[in-house]
């Protein structure tokens, strides 16, 4: 990264805590899983971490981060993580054909047997190092509707995630009905495999549907630079 992109960077990064301070939310960054485990045993209980994010899977070394924000009463109202693979020549799709059970929707019993992975184009493209995007979730709250908050904190994990490990690609899974509402582009993404997973839940008729939506590097750059003051007006 050349001194240009470290102090360009820098600029948008207080830009953004800015923004993250006149909506009056407060941020914290971690690299402990196992205490982002007792936040979300004490202060999220109904959600359990998702399993790549789960100390259990040899998270060490830095190679995940956490983000949380809490309004002006200290309640926990965001959370989001990522993860670094290291994929070398293999593709994701190829990663996900032996791993996809590996990232299910948490807290659900998902019968894996009629579960199913799809691998799309993106999915084939995407090797090298590789940043796993997931446990976004932000509070059911009147006070955080309408104002770009999704947006906002979004930017702000794909600014730490872009300066910290300048990764090749970055991707997540997504509910499919989600995305189509909306919520991939608001949080940045601009690449989608549609149909990506299929999750089965036992004692339900239909399955979760999920995209696989992804980033490339040069798409964080652009994504990083395009004008959050819009994201509340939207």
């Amino acid at each position: 990264m050349s001194i240009h992109d470290v102090y360009d960077g820098a600029q948008l990064m207080c830009r953004t805590l800015r923004m993250l301070d006149e909506a009056q939310l407060s941020i914290q960054v971690g690299d402990d899983m196992a205490e982002y485990v007792r936040i979300i045993e004490n202060e999220r209980a109904f959600q359990p971490v998702g399993a790549p994010f789960h100390p259990d899977q040899a998270l060490r070394n830095g190679r995940a981060f956490w983000i949380t924000a809490r309004n002006c009463a200290g309640e926990l109202v965001h959370t989001q993580a990522m993860r670094l693979l290291d994929l070398g020549q293999q593709s994701l799709a190829d990663h996900m054909r032996r791993n996809y059970r590996d990232y299910p929707p948490a807290g659900l019993p998902i019968d894996f047997e009629k579960s199913a992975y799809n691998p799309g184009p993106g999915a084939r493209r995407i090797s090298g190092r590789v940043l796993y995007h997931g446990e976004l979730w932000i509070k059911e709250d009147a006070a955080l509707r309408g104002r770009g908050i999704v947006d906002i904190l979004s930017r702000f994990a794909f600014l730490s995630a872009t300066m910290h490990w300048q990764p090749d690609y970055l991707w997540g899974l997504m509910a499919r009905g989600n995305a189509r509402r909306g919520l991939a582009e608001r949080i940045g993404y601009m690449h989608c495999d549609p149909f990506a997973v299929s999750w089965h839940v036992e004692g339900r008729n239909q399955p979760i549907v999920g995209n696989l939506v992804w980033l490339a590097l040069d798409d964080l750059r652009y994504i990083v630079h395009s004008p959050l003051e819009e994201a509340s007006a939207a």
